[in-house]
């Protein structure tokens, strides 16, 4: 069902807001600085318990306020019973409430509410550096495996306590512990992985295929040590230059994603144009691979990214967002009457105030 009530209060330009959202597309019209961009972030807010700009969120309580609140009507994950999520940033803290309930971490949001972005830095899937790479592949673990979100604090808390021994110049059987830990959760991670990878690659290669006309892509999952090697091994051989940079060279916190068109490394040979609709094609098949393996839709945002397109390739997407069935916000500054036909629910934006 995804998200069917959504409240705001004194978040950034929205001072009160009260929205029923239809299960499939639902369009937002405004224009630039609006408040388009706060309405998605707060969604997104629900779902993920952080925002996707840059800065603290104690600096989106509007002004003149001693804080926001973020209020949500959801579904139960494993039922059809109604699940209030609600956040409140205060005091330099954000609190959140499941069900009237605190949870245990800011990650049980995204387990009862999945959201899933794309916006104009969506093209950072491909033209930027692994980390968005590996976020990507991590979200999708994160949805259907329920032992990875254990397995990935483990192995990071391992890593950590890894890390300052190293740039402590501490004795190697010190570190044996942690070389321990780091070991089995780092094969974990990597087994999860590629078992993800594995069911999410036929759609994907075909989405993004017929997104740039038939041109034949390749992801490549590199694990993030030598393929021939053990990742035991590997940490063994690079002790050394770990000891030098005060660093674990080795382990899934390096693993990469090789995307190819034709061949080529992907970042060289499309524009940023093509980047944008390769990104969002992979993250629309990622939906897809979701609902599959989960039974459960997620809630998709699009934050002006269909304005970014010609007509045509905006109509192709829009037309494969339709597809992948899930709720969907999409924010536009304008929006040709294709769109407003299909559109469930069409909501309109003007400094701060939502119609």
């Amino acid at each position: 069902m995804g998200l069917t009530r959504l409240s705001i209060r004194n978040f950034r330009c929205i001072s009160s807001a009260d929205l029923e959202f239809d299960p499939t597309l639902n369009l937002i019209i405004g224009k630039n600085a609006s408040g388009k961009t706060s309405l998605i972030e707060a969604v997104y807010l629900l779902g993920r318990g952080r925002s996707f700009r840059a800065g603290n969120l104690e600096a989106a309580i509007r002004t003149g306020s001693a804080e926001f609140q973020i209020h949500g009507l959801t579904t139960h994950p494993r039922s059809a019973i109604p699940l209030p999520v609600g956040l409140v940033q205060s005091h330099r803290q954000l609190l959140a409430k499941i069900a009237g309930m605190a949870p245990e971490n800011l990650a049980s949001l995204s387990e009862n509410f999945p959201v899933q972005l794309i916006d104009s830095q969506a093209h950072q899937l491909i033209g930027g550096g692994p980390r968005s790479r590996r976020q990507f592949l991590d979200w999708g673990v994160f949805h259907v495996e329920p032992a990875f979100f254990p397995s990935w604090r483990k192995y990071q808390r391992a890593l950590q306590q890894r890390n300052a021994l190293l740039r402590a110049k501490r004795a190697l059987k010190e570190m044996a512990g942690w070389d321990e830990e780091l070991v089995v959760h780092g094969n974990a991670l990597d087994r999860m992985r590629r078992a993800y990878l594995a069911n999410l690659l036929p759609t994907a290669l075909q989405w993004a295929s017929q997104a740039l006309g038939g041109a034949e892509i390749n992801l490549d999952y590199h694990s993030g040590w030598p393929e021939e090697l053990s990742l035991s091994t590997a940490i063994e051989k690079t002790i050394h230059r770990d000891y030098e940079s005060g660093s674990t060279r080795c382990g899934p916190h390096r693993a990469e994603i090789s995307i190819r068109i034709n061949g080529n490394a992907a970042r060289e040979r499309i524009s940023m144009g093509q980047e944008k609709v390769l990104a969002g094609s992979l993250l629309l098949a990622q939906t897809v691979i979701y609902r599959s393996l989960t039974g459960r839709v997620c809630t998709l945002l699009l934050d002006d990214f269909p304005s970014e397109l010609d007509s045509i390739h905006q109509q192709r997407f829009l037309q494969r967002v339709l597809e992948t069935g899930s709720q969907t916000l999409i924010t536009a500054i304008e929006s040709g009457q294709w769109i407003m036909d299909v559109a469930a629910k069409l909501f309109h934006v003007e400094q701060g105030k939502i119609t």
